[in-house]
């Protein structure tokens, strides 16, 4: 199965008409939950922001899981400079890894688990998160331990990227049964999941136009 990613040309070449909905902080909404800042203290300001539809689908969703257990959000909102920060990172680490690649294969290999802001040829690229549409989501139970994943989110860039998608090989049983509830209540409520990463999903930014077949997109970059 094709993975599309999330600087394809066929995702970035959608148009956007954004429609104006407005950042929620989920500091107001008691019923989600969300983490520590994660990645970098640059981000507290901003990740617990998300579009409003989006909290709305997150709370709809969160009633159809087991009793006891509810979404924790990872990261909502990520500013275009702390997103293009964190794309310079990956890309230092690829390269560290394989100093024998050419410039273009590390981008691109980089572009896998972090959207660029721009295309291998310099066009803007709106990264998911910088919509405020994206949501980076794991689940915690009565105990607020987070269940089975096969690993957590914030070991994204120590683990093999292969482990990170969401139908992985060589993960437990009760992980593979967990990332599908998540995808499942999830994708139930409109949003769509980049299979490169079993804890993203995204509602009204390109790549969710994308892959449910829409002629544009209703969030831009914030």
């Amino acid at each position: 199965m094709e993975i599309i990613e999330l600087s394809d040309k066929r995702v970035r070449d959608l148009p956007v008409f954004d429609n104006g909905e407005c950042l929620i902080d989920l500091k107001e909404v008691d019923e989600l939950l969300y983490g520590e800042p994660p990645e970098s203290a640059d981000t507290e300001p901003d990740y617990h922001f998300l579009r409003e539809s989006v909290v709305i689908s997150l709370v709809r969703a969160q009633k159809k899981l087991p009793d006891g257990w509810k979404f924790r959000v990872y990261e909502g909102y990520r500013n275009p400079s702390f997103q293009n920060k964190l794309f310079e990172e990956q890309l230092g680490r690829i390269e560290e890894s394989w100093p024998e690649w050419s410039s273009r294969k590390i981008y691109e290999y980089a572009s896998r688990l972090v959207s660029p802001t721009k295309s291998w040829d310099g066009e803007r690229v709106v990264s998911p998160h910088s919509t405020g549409g994206a949501v980076d989501v794991e689940i915690i139970d009565a105990d607020n331990c987070v269940i089975d994943f096969g690993m957590e989110i914030r070991d994204w860039f120590k683990v093999d990227p292969r482990i990170c998608t969401t139908a992985a090989e060589g993960i437990s049983s009760s992980a593979r049964r967990n990332r599908a509830l998540l995808k499942r209540v999830l994708e139930d409520q409109g949003l769509v999941n980049y299979a490169r990463e079993w804890w993203h999903f995204s509602y009204g930014d390109q790549y969710w136009a994308f892959l449910s077949g829409r002629q544009y997109a209703i969030y831009d970059e914030v």
